[in-house]
């Protein structure tokens, strides 16, 4: 009896001194404006659950910049956070990556213990070895390598249209927009040096198992209950299984490329694993990281998929910007590198996607020092966070910020300010990949119209762009169909 009085006391003063502890800390953000939380245990953690049981998560934090302004606090839990999107603090905040950096428990890196992307991967890493990897491939995906990936990218969609997709449509079909991207840039990897029998085959196979683990690394955020739930679940160990299989096969083509590259006296400029490589030998990492950055890698390919599925969810409802993207890419075919640039409104399509759609939605960094940000000190050991979707719909920024222009991408990207409107991000963190997603995208979209007329079919329930705590996901397609103009042909 006295055993249990003594373990109930120890815990409630234990309670009690955690609690002051919190309050202590919440008292160092005083001067730092913010919504009233729900109550002082669980932050505003019930407000954003009802947000996000509507599909409207980062529309409250739309509405708390429009009360609070460009820079406020928030409570997960008892926990403050500080939430911007003044452009001068975003500026900051992504090119200062000793002081801002990525924070710990970022869920891809790991699922329930299993290693997926790791530590140290060119997109969730940080510190001397990151930085070291990226300068080195910073050359490889660089916009002047991308002739070079493109001419090797043209006859891959070619093989794609004729075996994957004219088999499925025959003289007419409803297609998934979404399924049958992720099916096409799951098969890109290869051409850039990732060959692997499943990706040349079947990319299929390796999209639908991208997005199962796509799937299922969210529930490690979920709340206790659904977390336990989800730990249990055969869906959790399927999954696992399939992550282990995903790096054994990327493991032996690590070592298979070894073999290849030695008496190489120089790597081609198509072939990612090999700049992979090295990269990470420079850095002082093994071939786990390598398998690491392979994962990575066919990870990021599925948000090209998502980035034109939500850029054709927008087109169910803007007919006449559809019309227009046809008639200029039928008018324009393309030849070779360079007349990817004619195509000029298909570009502008392509921005405004990523304005409204950005499949980064939200981003997170933790201050290392206390520090002035914008117009206010923030005291160390302090998470940051910022929102893509949040500023992409500041009216101040962009007029009539919900309506789906393309035109105000007339001028392209240097009129725009690169820390308001930011879907690749910017700085010393800014996606790798952005000149590829570019071409890939514009390229997909020139071959399937040149191939296709494409019609939106209705559905009992319209397509809808979710809005996660982190990235954009699709359900319940888009669905188009698919009547082919003529005999498609990869030539």
């Amino acid at each position: 009896m006295f055993l249990i009085v003594g373990i109930v006391v120890i815990g409630l003063v234990y309670y009690f001194q955690e609690t002051v502890r919190a309050w202590l800390h919440c008292q160092k953000f005083r001067h730092i404006p913010g919504p009233p939380p729900d109550s002082f245990l669980k932050g505003h953690q019930m407000t954003l659950k009802r947000a996000k049981n509507k599909n409207a998560f980062l529309e409250v934090f739309l509405t708390w910049v429009t009360v609070y302004g460009t820079t406020f606090q928030f409570r997960i839990k008892t926990r403050p956070v500080i939430f911007t999107v003044d452009p001068e603090a975003l500026k900051l905040i992504t090119q200062d990556v000793v002081n801002f950096t990525k924070v710990d428990h970022l869920p891809n890196r790991a699922l329930y213990g299993q290693r997926i992307t790791g530590t140290y991967s060119i997109l969730t890493g940080g510190g001397q070895e990151w930085a070291i990897k990226r300068k080195m491939m910073n050359s490889f995906f660089a916009k002047q390598n991308m002739s070079t990936i493109f001419k090797k990218t043209v006859p891959l969609m070619g093989r794609l249209l004729e075996t994957k997709i004219k088999p499925s449509v025959g003289t007419g079909a409803v297609l998934d927009i979404h399924e049958m991207y992720t099916m096409i840039f799951s098969a890109l990897p290869g051409v850039m040096g990732l060959e692997c029998p499943m990706g040349n085959d079947h990319p299929e196979e390796i999209g639908r198992r991208i997005n199962i683990f796509l799937d299922v690394i969210p529930f490690q955020l979920a709340g206790a209950a659904k977390k336990l739930s989800a730990a249990m679940s055969q869906q959790k160990q399927d999954t696992i299984d399939l992550v282990i299989e995903m790096r054994v096969m990327s493991r032996k083509m690590v070592t298979d490329k070894r073999k290849d590259m030695v008496g190489q006296d120089k790597k081609p400029n198509d072939d990612m694993l090999a700049w992979l490589i090295e990269a990470n030998d420079a850095a002082g990492l093994g071939d786990e990281e390598v398998v690491d950055d392979i994962m990575t890698v066919y990870l990021v390919m599925d948000n090209m998929s998502k980035q034109l599925g939500s850029l054709f969810v927008y087109l169910i409802d803007y007919p006449e910007v559809l019309r227009k993207m046809v008639k200029e890419v039928r008018e324009n075919p393309i030849t070779d590198y360079r007349s990817l640039d004619k195509l000029k409104y298909t570009e502008c399509v392509i921005l405004e996607s990523l304005r409204l759609a950005p499949v980064l939605l939200r981003g997170t960094r933790w201050l290392n020092k206390p520090m002035q940000v914008g117009k206010y000190f923030i005291p160390a050991d302090c998470q940051f966070q910022y929102s893509q979707y949040v500023l992409h719909r500041m009216e101040e920024h962009w007029p009539n910020p919900r309506e789906f222009i393309p035109e105000r991408f007339a001028n392209g990207t240097p009129g725009v300010d690169t820390f308001t409107f930011f879907p690749f991000l910017a700085g010393s963190r800014a996606c790798l990949g952005r000149y590829v997603a570019m071409v890939a995208m514009k390229l997909t979209l020139s071959m399937l119209f040149t191939n296709y007329n494409l019609t939106p079919v209705p559905t009992s329930t319209p397509p809808v762009i979710v809005q996660t705590m982190a990235v954009t996901r699709l359900k319940g397609g888009p669905f188009y169909d698919f009547k082919p103009l003529y005999r498609v042909s990869s030539s």
